[in-house]
């Protein structure tokens, strides 16, 4: 659970998301704003079965091992955090910025959950309401290598495997096909390195 209350970002300290086409001309906000959108969801569904492997390429090394730290804490006590009525209210493409030789990306996001947990065994909700909506803004960062550019392909990002260099299909796991290699996180596109709550409104009991 990814508690409100954290600053965002000085947007002083970012570049306007308009001058982003001048190191990557097939960007598109529209489409990284869906597939930032499309990714929250399936971050919350990953988040409620306790298995990241749907995710994994998505996420960077050390925001995946955090991520997975706090689920072990819900595999332990034997407890769900049940997320559910997911929606995306909007995307917002605050800036961007290079450092430390890679693209960097902040988004505000906009959404509406039922978030509550419940006890595996007997399903009652020890923490939460199952029928109060939170209203949620976040904020996203996400990283690149600089001067990778975006696939014209539309849907899937597609790679190769380092390994055996065959091709990956990043839509679908962190595992090569052919060979069953773990694939590193940084050898991809776009992953998610860090989310903030910045606000948190709650209707309903």
């Amino acid at each position: 659970t990814i508690v409100p209350g954290a600053l965002p970002t000085d947007i002083s300290t970012l570049r306007n998301i308009s001058e982003y086409n001048s190191v990557d001309e097939n960007f598109s906000q529209k489409d990284f704003c869906e597939e930032i959108s499309n990714m929250y969801v399936r971050f919350q569904n990953a988040w409620q079965s306790k298995k990241l492997d749907d995710i994994r390429p998505y996420l960077s090394d050390a925001f995946y091992a955090q991520v997975d730290r706090q689920l072990d804490a819900y595999r332990k006590n034997r407890q769900t955090n049940r997320i559910e009525r997911i929606s995306v209210l909007g995307v917002d493409l605050v800036g961007w910025k290079q450092e430390s030789g890679n693209d960097v990306m902040i988004a505000r996001l906009r959404t509406r959950i039922v978030d509550y947990v419940v006890d595996d065994a007997t399903g009652n909700v020890v923490r939460g309401s199952n029928t109060a909506e939170k209203f949620m803004t976040y904020e996203w960062t996400l990283s690149r290598t600089s001067g990778r550019i975006t696939a014209q392909e539309s849907g899937t990002s597609a790679s190769s495997c380092p390994n055996c260099g065959a091709p990956l299909n990043l839509n679908k796991s962190a595992k090569c096909e052919y060979c069953g290699s773990i694939i590193e996180s940084d050898s991809f596109d776009w992953v998610l390195t860090e989310i903030k709550g910045l606000s948190q409104r709650t209707m309903g009991n």
